[in-house]
């Protein structure tokens, strides 16, 4: 699998694709490529958040991205998706509780309701 990244443009405050990443001679990303509705251009990576694809697809197949927020129809079991490093594996990090699920046993039972960037109000917990 090749992998897949999207960027988050801070000041934009816009999503795009990422089309190249580019390295500098100590192996750091320096600049990335990113396709957006209103800008295309190298960016500096301090402007930006890359989110990677999980190769995983929610219930409608959609891609799932790191950041993205998975949601059910009750909103009880809400998460965000993470990489667990510690783990060695992608999770549905559960908002209204303090656990995970393992992605890769929930991913074509949810569907994504957004993300962690564009839509910050869906990570509060409304009792």
């Amino acid at each position: 699998m090749i992998p897949r990244f999207r960027a988050w443009h801070k000041t934009r405050e816009e999503l795009g694709e990422v089309e190249r990443i580019r390295f500098d001679d100590e192996g750091n990303v320096s600049t990335v490529l990113v396709i957006g509705k209103s800008f295309g251009a190298n960016i500096y990576i301090d402007k930006i958040e890359l989110m990677q694809s999980t190769g995983l697809k929610d219930k409608n197949g959609q891609e799932i991205f790191e950041g993205d927020i998975l949601g059910t129809k009750d909103g009880l079991l809400n998460g965000v998706v993470e990489y667990r490093s510690d783990l060695g594996m992608w999770t549905n990090s559960l908002i209204k509780y303090n656990n995970f699920e393992r992605l890769c046993n929930v991913a074509t039972s949810r569907e994504i309701i957004g993300n962690i960037y564009e839509n910050p109000e869906l990570l509060e917990d409304k009792e």
